[in-house]
């Protein structure tokens, strides 16, 4: 593997280790909160109120949308990871 793919790799790991150590400390809460207070917004939204309910659904597809990035960049991490050691073991050998 060459010595930038190597690179690229590298920090596809560092990113990730720091992205799931923000989700850990701040992002998990929020996304809970987040949610019960969407959800308890849609329990009380009168019908017929549909800005209302268009802006709680426009919340929630950010949410999620937020969500999948984070998870993403985890999941991009781990391969990266995996490729590493793998790089590794090869170099090793």
């Amino acid at each position: 593997m060459r010595p930038e793919e190597l690179d690229i790799l590298s920090k596809e790991k560092a990113e990730a280790r720091e992205v799931a150590r923000l989700k850990s400390k701040f992002l998990d809460k929020f996304f809970q909160d987040k949610e019960a207070m969407l959800f308890e917004a849609f329990k009380h939204c009168p019908i017929g109120a549909v800005d209302d309910l268009n802006n709680i659904h426009h919340q929630l597809k950010s949410l999620n949308a937020l969500k999948t990035e984070v998870q993403s960049v985890m999941d991009t991490g781990k391969m990266a990871e995996i490729a590493l050691s793998t790089e590794l073991d090869k170099s090793v050998n």
